[in-house]
């Protein structure tokens, strides 16, 4: 069983389904992912993988939160999610629960679901993507909401998505001994080559120049600066702008942004997109991509060496900027901060990586066999293999 609270873009839900893919083609399993994200049925589910829905809240600053749908307050909304998990966990009987990022879940919605599996076979796993946020946000949060006593007392394994040389959360975040002892550092998740062939891709949205500008603006609730950047930087370049462009604006972006982008777009050699499902497609098939610093599109960049530019978000977390700028001193991708973005900028930018075409260093992407056999190794010294589809 997964727990992905998603308040804020697609991130949460995609590494998600990232593991649970692996698991799946690893071995037979019967998988349930329980997530908050809106467009949990909009993305094809493994092999052995079904879904339970969770009402949607929306993130409206760093710790306030809304319903996204729902004509009911926050706190009504979060006491139904809370009873949702725990008779999830209740009927299901999972043999591991892996929680992404949050310890204690959305608000502790998941803390009832926590103590009731540690009472039963369940092996308790967190996963924590490379970068949480800035370590005193994180050190706060955690001490409030009680994730440190969960880490302490409740879980039996702390994955971390990321690379301990680039970037240590048992440091920045101040894990005590015991947390540090059950934490192990995965490496980053790794994405697959796309199912769909560059021509497909070209194909089907009438590409004919030679070269591919990819711009990924990750959920859209927060790409309009960037994708309005990247417009105006094109019709900078005028006739000089020698690409083609596939914006991927997000499902998520406001009505009033995604008007304003497509005027801006029109009468460009530019098309955009609000969604796709398999972004992999998108990123192999494009000569550059400039993108949005989330977890998951870098794991993408990184997977499948592109020369990138990335313009992280600042709001309502900084992990995206950390995570590019340590990214950036590597020589892994090129970055702009978002108080310097300007067309201007991004043209120069785009045109230097299509100038030198020559790809980036390739890191280490171990993360999802890494996770696996973090997991497998569990359940064997705890001598409870996982259970197999159709042997429940």
């Amino acid at each position: 069983m997964f727990y992905s609270h998603d308040t804020y873009g697609l991130g949460h839900l995609r590494r998600t389904l990232a593991l649970a893919g692996f698991f799946s083609a690893r071995r037979p399993l019967t998988q349930l992912i329980v997530t908050g994200s809106p467009l949990a049925q909009r993305f094809a589910l493994p092999r052995g993988v079904d879904c339970i829905k969770l009402p949607s809240v929306v993130k409206r600053g760093a710790s306030r939160y809304e319903a996204r749908f729902l004509d009911l307050p926050f706190a009504a909304v979060r006491d139904l999610r809370e009873a949702l998990l725990l008779g999830a966990a209740r009927h299901f009987r999972p043999s591991v629960l892996v929680v992404d990022n949050v310890p204690a879940g959305l608000k502790g919605e998941l803390e009832r679901t926590l103590h009731f599996l540690k009472s039963t076979p369940c092996q308790l796993v967190l996963g924590l993507r490379d970068i949480v946020d800035e370590a005193a946000w994180v050190r706060q949060a955690w001490a409030r909401d009680s994730s440190y006593a969960l880490l302490d007392g409740v879980y039996d394994r702390i994955l971390i998505y990321g690379e301990r040389e680039i970037y240590d959360p048992v440091v920045e975040y101040g894990f005590s001994q015991l947390a540090a002892a059950k934490t192990r550092f995965v490496g980053y998740l790794e994405r697959r080559a796309g199912l769909r062939g560059a021509e497909q891709i070209r194909d089907a949205h009438g590409l004919t120049a030679e070269k591919l500008v990819l711009v990924m603006a990750g959920g859209g609730e927060d790409g309009y600066d960037l994708l309005r950047a990247v417009l105006e930087a094109i019709s900078l370049g005028g006739a000089d702008a020698r690409f083609d462009c596939v914006l991927l604006g997000g499902p998520f972006m406001p009505d009033a942004h995604r008007r304003h982008v497509l005027e801006l777009a029109r009468g460009h050699s530019v098309d955009c997109v609000d969604f796709v499902d398999d972004a992999a497609s998108y990123v192999q098939a494009a000569d550059v991509v400039v993108s949005m610093g989330g977890y998951n599109s870098v794991c993408e960049l990184l997977s499948l060496g592109k020369a990138a530019l990335v313009v992280p978000r600042v709001r309502p977390r900084r992990e995206q900027l950390i995570r590019a700028r340590l990214l950036s001193r590597l020589g892994l991708l090129r970055m702009i901060d978002p108080g310097e973005l300007s067309p201007e900028r991004v043209l120069g930018e785009m045109n230097a990586l299509l100038a030198n075409p020559h790809p980036p260093p390739r890191l280490p992407m171990r993360g999802l066999p890494s996770a696996a056999d973090a997991v497998d190794e569990l359940l064997l010294t705890e001598a409870r293999p996982l259970t197999a589809a159709g042997s429940r």
